[in-house]
């Protein structure tokens, strides 16, 4: 399998830098198509002002490692230190989890299951509580829904921007494809986006999308792979795991 091209993954060019590395542990040569960038918003003001009146929350959760990175990076623009915030912090799985130890913040809850679904049906509290959700301009809004449907009071900020990288993907990257591996929805649909339409229909008909858990697997399917897996623990580490497997036993 060494050197060989027959997985891809499509994440942020950050993303498939750090998962290709954890696929060579498995002895797989990954090509890599950047699906996805992330940007700052045109002005901090929104997130600063959340971030300053921090205290007034029971809550701040992250739906991602890149919102608890921004929200890192806020903090210390604005002097303020990570310990003694006021309110819990929740993750809404290890790797949010590990990022906010990176920053000196120990998660109080996880749900079992790492879906933004199982955050807000399971964050403890409800009428009354308020939480603060620090994330991408385009998560999910079933989850303020959610959390709102049990009596929390949702102050649902965009601490960063996601944009569909343009251009073509070059035939040779994609051509001995036999997985193209997913974190997110919106890689599905930035990946898609970047293929013409014939050599993606092509692509997506011969080969197995291996995504990080049900909701990107949805994504997956709906945009026309025949072929969707993920594996039981939604994590980055689980779905390396899982396409090494796949690939021994290809």
């Amino acid at each position: 399998m060494k050197g060989r091209r027959e997985v891809v993954v499509a994440r942020t060019k950050e993303g498939n830098a750090e998962f290709q590395r954890m696929l060579s542990r498995h002895g797989i040569d990954a090509a890599a198509v950047e699906a996805i960038e992330f940007q700052d918003p045109g002005s901090w003001a929104e997130v600063d002002s959340a971030i300053a009146g921090i205290s007034r929350f029971d809550w701040v959760a992250f739906t991602s490692p890149r919102g608890v990175v921004t929200f890192g990076r806020r903090l210390r623009a604005l002097g303020m230190e990570a310990k003694g915030l006021g309110p819990k912090f929740a993750a809404v799985g290890p790797s949010t989890a590990t990022a906010l130890g990176g920053i000196g913040i120990e998660a109080e809850y996880v749900p079992s299951k790492f879906q933004t679904s199982a955050l807000g049906e399971g964050l403890p509290g409800g009428v009354g509580s308020r939480v603060l959700l620090l994330r991408a301009d385009i998560g999910e809004k079933r989850l303020v829904a959610t959390l709102q449907g049990r009596g929390f009071q949702v102050e649902d900020v965009s601490a960063y921007g996601t944009r569909f990288v343009s251009g073509p993907v070059e035939p040779e990257l994609v051509r001995e494809a036999k997985v193209v591996a997913f974190a997110s929805p919106s890689e599905v649909e930035g990946f898609r986006r970047r293929l013409a339409g014939a050599e993606f229909r092509d692509l997506a008909a011969r080969a197995t999308a291996a995504c990080i858990g049900p909701v990107t697997a949805l994504a997956a399917r709906e945009a026309g792979f025949r072929s969707v897996v993920f594996p039981q623990e939604h994590t980055v580490d689980a779905l390396a795991e899982k396409i090494g497997e796949m690939m021994v036993n290809a």
